[in-house]
């Protein structure tokens, strides 16, 4: 079967670097994939040469940051942290001359951001809502994943649904898209959610032509499968954010 590509946007990053001796100014702004301003993130300028040079600022209420002195024409990398461990890709770039102001638009894939109560992952393009732990649910057959949002009430919400296999496939690339070769589930785990287990998942998405079949993913390898129905699988569950 041919897989779907997906194009993953992410956050941009707008950089301006003016210039001040041998110091440079640098002011940006983080928004989300649908241009809307992240306040809260942690942005971190990583000197790319020494290593231990590292700033640190967070962005406002308008998705806005600042640094107020950061080395002329050197490397630096910048890292978006959203929370204590999850963060978007990093890029590196070299600040204006001194002397010089330089802007520089850039864009930091973050594609999931934790919810304030820490117990949701949002993506910040289509708005679907993760439950966190993902292994809250625990694991059984497909018929019982399916009635399970029915009485499952969490994070204030009431609406929840087993995600689509376009939706879990989204999530996976989106690990396997990070360098290093980690596991989809081991990047998950490090960056955004907690309880990933290396399993297949069920989708509420079922074969079609043959009813006793259902999609389910491997988070340990990305792998879409169509299972029977009566196999246990692990269950996460979403929500679409109206």
């Amino acid at each position: 079967m041919k897989q779907m590509k997906t194009v993953l946007m992410g956050c941009m990053l707008l950089v301006s670097l003016a210039g001040c001796g041998e110091k440079s100014k640098l002011e940006g702004t983080v928004v989300d994939g649908k241009a809307q301003p992240l306040a809260g993130v942690r942005v971190v300028a990583k000197n790319v040469k020494s290593g231990s040079e590292q700033y640190e600022a967070t962005t406002a209420a308008d998705g806005k940051f600042q640094f107020a002195k950061i080395d002329a024409a050197a490397d630096y990398e910048l890292i978006p942290y959203l929370g204590n461990k999850a963060k978007g890709r990093s890029f590196t770039f070299k600040t204006a001359p001194k002397g010089q102001t330089m802007i520089l638009p850039q864009v930091l894939p973050v594609l999931f951001a934790p919810t304030k109560d820490g117990l949701l992952v949002r993506n910040t393009i289509s708005g679907v809502l993760w439950v966190r732990d993902a292994s809250k649910c625990g694991a059984m057959d497909w018929n019982a994943a399916m009635a399970l949002p029915k009485n499952f009430n969490y994070a204030g919400f009431s609406d929840w649904r087993l995600p689509t296999k376009d939706e879990l496939r989204a999530l996976t690339a989106f690990a396997k898209g990070k360098p290093g070769g980690a596991k989809p589930f081991e990047t998950l785990n490090d960056e955004l959610f907690t309880n990933v287990r290396p399993d297949f998942y069920w989708t509420d998405n079922d074969k079609g032509e043959n009813k006793e079949f259902a999609w389910a993913i491997n988070m340990a390898t990305g792998e879409v499968s169509d299972d029977q129905k009566t196999i246990k699988h692990q269950v996460i569950l979403v929500r679409s954010e109206k």
